[in-house]
């Protein structure tokens, strides 16, 4: 999988799947994600979300779920963006 980190504050575009972390205020760490699946022979792709998990304790904690989310939906290439409110990532629409 390649794995694409954005500049804090960047967003990725909206044909692309990503997770998203934000940091909380009370120190901990938010993550989303949005990706079209693409595991088995068909040629459908299934769009496919993380949201609401607990807080993590640490950034590479986050990442380091949301990287083994993305590897479980069989996703090519992630992008990851940081920083900001805790706001979901835009839905994948390629």
């Amino acid at each position: 999988m390649e794995i694409i980190k954005l500049p804090p504050g960047e967003l990725a575009s909206e044909d692309t799947d990503c997770i998203k972390i934000n940091a909380l205020p009370d120190g901990g760490y938010s993550l989303v994600a949005s990706a079209l699946m693409a595991c088995g022979d068909g040629d459908e792709l299934e769009s496919v979300a993380l949201v609401g998990s607990e807080p993590y304790a640490s950034y590479e904690d986050a990442e380091a779920a949301g990287l083994a989310w993305a590897e479980a939906h069989c996703v090519a290439t992630i992008h990851v963006e940081t920083g900001g409110s805790p706001e979901p990532v835009r839905p994948a629409t390629r």
